[in-house]
């Protein structure tokens, strides 16, 4: 009789000490109540969505359960509404297929990742290693294999100039410029040939593949990845009824080049919604209850892919398997991605079974990505280290992206990309616009100032007989710039710029010279003609190489851009022998004024040839 009046007492005491632990269970990381979320997302969007951003898809996930789905904005701006079926491209997200596929085969035995790469290709596949020591699938998955960047042949502005994936692997191959394992280099090739040595282990394409072992077996019916969305024609059609925007001033406009198509597609060609991405994530946390999940036999690989395969030091975020590590209130792991008019990022929390895709209609879109992902999963307060504390001052300099190209005419305009790194003071930098505060010994924190880096929460120092030999922020490394090169770079820059001020003035001289000397009777020679002929053919080459520019960031093939190379080589064999022919013709020019025109002539042009064979624009 006593324990029946008890119970009923017990239970009200019961309810209030559970509450809390089940009410932990629905809320964001970031403390957000889940059934306030689908509000605060709204009142999140409208303030950028149709302002800063075109539109959105946002998909969230929590305990294996989607808790919201919603679209935001144009899929045309000012004409078309996005819906619950407008599809996305993915970009770089796509990665994260790539080295599920290659654990899942790993799993097999059928991939081993310590094991030279070379071993799964045909013979002499890769003609421009450098270093002896051999490439393995971590280095892919690590993006620190070594190669160098490229900037052209990844994108194709028309369906019809795609090559098949071997063929681009072929084509595209990078200089080795780093020894494996030295320096992280984020690299499109590498995770491509990841994705052709899936063909190559599974004997069947790598979109068949992907169809089989993961579309399929998880149900993403609105999903491609075949360049073409040959793998799935609706996801194709559906793509053309969305249009890609970049932010112009500060508001978003159509892209001009909206539509591209890649070449090297396992690193970033899949398109679709985001409730169909987030069942990929869903099936990277299964339930504590389910012991082999979907993707993989025994959750032991799962636990193995998201665990660290590379981090710059200890306690820093790194890359796991190829999934991008990231510290935010809890630690999370994803991948980011952009293409020429859309971009997307991918978030999830295991420990929190917490997931989160943003894709928008908009290049380099941070608001909606990177900046509402934030506020969902919360701000992430480092535990503040002391003692052995770096001074931050001895940091300051300039550096360079590693991921850059180290040959081609690309690597005039991408040298002169650097980041500058300000000391504060002695536990202050910034970095590129960001401050950066230190919060660990050699760990910096962003504290923000500059939107673009919002993107990176932390960045470490190392350093080498007292000197930095690199910063990290993850995915790629800053390296330190030495003056000389760096005086060499803009000068030639500003060298560049000087024959195209004297192009300009020379054709005013020669034109007022003319009109003069005709109205005199003095009649021209052939040093003038010469001349003539000699800053003609620099302005030719300079607009030869403008447009050579514009080309080749406007995705024309490699093949495409020859005729400008020919012109180049072209330019490099005249001036040395028009050059000549002046010299020996000088006598002939009485006047003396034309001889400083005609040496400023002969010294630029001269210059000219120079900057172009030095940088390669022949190639």
């Amino acid at each position: 009789m006593m324990r029946k009046k008890i119970l009923p007492a017990l239970i009200p005491l019961l309810i209030i000490w559970i509450t809390p632990f089940a009410s932990a269970l629905d809320y964001t990381p970031s403390g957000i109540p889940i059934s306030e979320l689908e509000r605060f997302v709204d009142e999140y969007a409208s303030i950028y969505i149709g302002t800063k951003t075109a539109g959105a898809a946002i998909a969230i996930l929590k305990d294996g359960e989607l808790v919201l789905n919603k679209v935001y904005g144009y899929a045309i701006q000012d004409e078309t509404r996005i819906t619950a079926d407008s599809v996305f491209e993915w970009g770089s997200a796509t990665k994260l297929l790539v080295w599920t596929s290659v654990m899942q085969l790993a799993e097999q035995g059928r991939i081993d990742l310590n094991s030279d790469i070379r071993g799964y290709l045909p013979d002499n596949f890769l003609k421009k290693l450098k270093f002896e020591k051999p490439v393995t699938m971590y280095n892919l998955m690590n993006h620190n294999a070594g190669w160098e960047d490229r900037v052209v042949d990844l994108f194709y502005a028309s369906a019809e100039t795609v090559p098949a994936l071997k063929d681009s692997l072929l084509s595209y191959e990078p200089l080795q410029v780093y020894m494996p394992g030295t320096i992280t280099a984020y690299s499109n090739y590498g995770t491509a040939l990841a994705g052709y040595i899936v063909e190559l282990v599974s004997g069947q394409f790598f979109h068949e593949y992907v169809w089989k072992n993961i579309f399929e077996p998880l149900g993403m019916k609105d999903t491609a990845i075949h360049p073409l969305q040959a793998d799935n024609p609706l996801v194709g059609e559906r793509r053309r009824q969305i249009r890609g925007h970049i932010n112009a001033n500060g508001k978003p406009v159509p892209a001009a080049y909206e539509r591209i198509f890649i070449g090297l597609y396992p690193a970033g060609s899949a398109i679709g919604t985001a409730q169909d991405a987030v069942k990929f994530l869903a099936a990277l946390m299964p339930s504590a209850e389910d012991e082999s999940g979907i993707l993989f036999k025994d959750n032991k690989t799962l636990n193995k892919m998201l665990s660290s395969s590379y981090s710059f030091i200890e306690g820093f975020p790194g890359i796991a398997h190829g999934f991008i590590e990231n510290f935010y209130a809890v630690k999370t792991f994803g991948h980011g991605g952009n293409t020429a008019a859309f971009s997307s990022l991918f978030t999830f929390s295991p420990e929190e079974r917490f997931a989160a895709v943003v894709l928008a209609n908009q290049a380099s879109e941070t608001a909606m990505c990177y900046m509402l992902t934030k506020e969902l999963f919360g701000e992430h307060e480092p535990s503040v280290k002391t003692g052995n504390f770096a001074d931050a001052r001895k940091f300051a300099g300039l550096y360079s992206m590693a991921r850059k190209p180290f040959t081609g005419f690309a690597r005039l305009p991408m040298s002169l990309s650097v980041f500058p790194v300000k000391a504060i003071d002695e536990n202050t930098m910034d970095l590129g616009g960001a401050v950066f505060v230190q919060v660990s010994p050699y760990v910096f924190k962003n504290t923000g100032g500059f939107e673009f880096l919002d993107i990176i929460n932390l960045a470490a120092v190392e350093t080498k007989d007292d000197k930095v030999s690199r910063i990290s922020i993850v995915l790629f490394d800053l390296l330190p710039t030495s003056a000389g090169s760096l005086i060499i770079t803009f000068g030639s820059a500003i060298l560049f710029a000087g024959c195209v001020l004297f192009i300009l003035a020379a054709v005013i001289i020669s034109i007022t010279g003319a009109v003069r000397n005709k109205k005199k009777g003095v009649p021209s020679n052939l040093l003038k003609k010469l001349n003539i002929v000699l800053y003609s053919s620099m302005a030719a080459v300079i607009i030869n190489n403008l447009v050579l520019a514009a080309r080749a960031f406007s995705f024309s093939t490699y093949a495409s851009l020859s005729i400008h190379f020919i012109i180049n080589i072209a330019y490099m064999i005249f001036t040395p022998l028009c050059i000549g022919f002046m010299a020996a013709n000088w006598k002939k020019e009485p006047a003396k004024a034309s001889w400083v025109f005609n040496i400023f002539s002969m010294s630029l042009s001269l210059i000219l040839a120079v900057i172009i064979l030095a940088w390669e624009f022949w190639r």
